[in-house]
């Protein structure tokens, strides 16, 4: 007769997995209120907590404060939580402009970061190279042993998929060729995943109250792409597949391109429709104080000049301006409701303080100050990407395995 049932080392795992999922989202807790969340005894919890204490992934923080409210007799609750140093995580990202690696904690604190800026003709085993390369001077720099390292997270923009010979295989995409060839060049663990998933799991709140609800990460470039955080876990279809939020509508009748409807993100929002809509006004003539910034050149045209030419008062920028930040209200208005969004986190979009405020302030007039308040910018912007790799590593290797190593 052939038996069926789970080992009793995958249901040490799941006890403590739990255990670390019911910490992460709330803090430092208490064993009574750990065993009320997973309904299960004290004394499990208790045995399985004083396991962790022991090799290191828990601590005790303290006693719990006092609340005049909801005075307790007896001794005060012993705060748990994890220790952020017990491991280390190497990440790494992949975007069209550049490659980030860098090397945190378990709280996410950097500890080292490395970053190459890309040209078009960098191959994909130039950037591998660069990876093992930058991990390996990275572990040697930190003087950490191997044993603190639970291993290496890499967020690929689905943009450089194709160049690095990442196919689609059932429906999604198969990293695992790159996976073997650098975990067998430094015998780590290897976890990649969408670089838009992983830079929202970067985002989160740091703050445990305001971490619970839903997340919207937008990340700008030549393509629009979002992930949502449904109550700290990635929404499945955004595992693979971010780049959907393209087929908005944002400006009903407005500018088209082939494939997609009328006034779609892809043709309002998009980086590379931005740069054509400020393409269209450039010229000595409609454009003179932006003309003289520039010099003269297209090429000059970018983030920077655009606000200077809109603070000097410059009518046909401000225009374009107002134009793209209406689409972008309209956007950013439906995904909050849509997904019930706490938080809009915007990535890549290049905002300076000025930009920002000023987008701000079009939300307010257009939206009010409740949605307002919700959008925020990313933490883990350009040299700071590799972060995303660094959660993926945390997520798979430490969080799901419940702080077990080597499983």
């Amino acid at each position: 007769m052939e038996l069926h049932g789970i080992s009793k080392l995958d249901l040490k795992r799941r006890n403590r997995a739990q255990i670390l999922k019911v910490i992460r989202e709330c803090g430092p807790i208490s064993r009574v209120d750990i065993a009320t969340s997973m309904k299960i005894t004290r004394a499990a919890v208790t045995i399985i907590t004083n396991e962790m204490i022991e090799e290191g992934v828990l601590y005790e923080v303290g006693e719990a404060p006092v609340s005049l409210e909801n005075l307790q007799k007896g001794r005060r609750k012993i705060l748990i939580d994890v220790n952020e140093n017990f491991k280390f995580a190497l990440g790494a990202s992949i975007n069209d402009k550049r490659v980030t690696v860098g090397l945190a904690n378990l709280s996410g604190k950097v500890l080292d970061k490395i970053c190459m800026e890309l040209v078009d003709t960098v191959t994909s085993d130039s950037i591998i190279e660069y990876i093992i390369s930058s991990c390996r001077t990275i572990l040697s720099n930190s003087g950490l042993d191997a044993s603190k390292i639970l291993g290496l997270g890499i967020g690929i923009h689905p943009d450089m998929c194709s160049k690095m010979k990442i196919y689609m295989k059932d429906g999604k995409h198969d990293y695992s060729p790159l996976i073997e060839k650098i975990s067998k060049e430094l015998s780590i663990p290897v976890d990649c995943a969408n670089l838009t998933s992983s830079l929202a799991l970067a985002n989160q709140a740091e703050s445990f109250e305001e971490r619970k609800g839903n997340y919207v990460l937008l990340m700008q470039g030549r393509h629009m792409n979002m992930s949502v955080l449904i109550e700290n876990e990635i929404m499945n279809e955004n595992r693979f597949y971010t780049n959907h939020i393209e087929n908005f509508i944002v400006n009903p009748g407005g500018r088209r391109i082939s494939g997609y409807p009328d006034g779609s993100v892809k043709a309002e929002l998009t980086s590379i429709a931005l740069a054509e809509k400020h393409r269209e006004v450039f010229s000595k003539e409609d454009t003179p104080i932006l003309w003289e910034i520039a010099g003269g050149s297209l090429n000059n045209v970018n983030t920077k000049t655009i606000t200077m030419a809109a603070v000097k008062g410059e009518a046909k920028i401000i225009e374009v301006v107002n134009n793209y930040f209406r689409c972008l209200c309209t956007l950013v208005n439906n995904l909050s409701t849509v997904f019930f969004a706490n938080n809009i986190i915007l990535h890549g979009f290049e905002f300076d303080e000025w930009l920002f405020d000023y987008f701000k302030n079009q939300v307010l007039t257009l939206c009010g100050d409740e949605l307002t308040k919700k959008i925020k910018l990313s933490k883990a912007e350009n040299e700071y990407e590799f972060i995303g790799g660094v959660c993926i590593a945390i997520d798979e290797q430490f969080y799901s395995k419940g702080g077990i190593a080597n499983l």
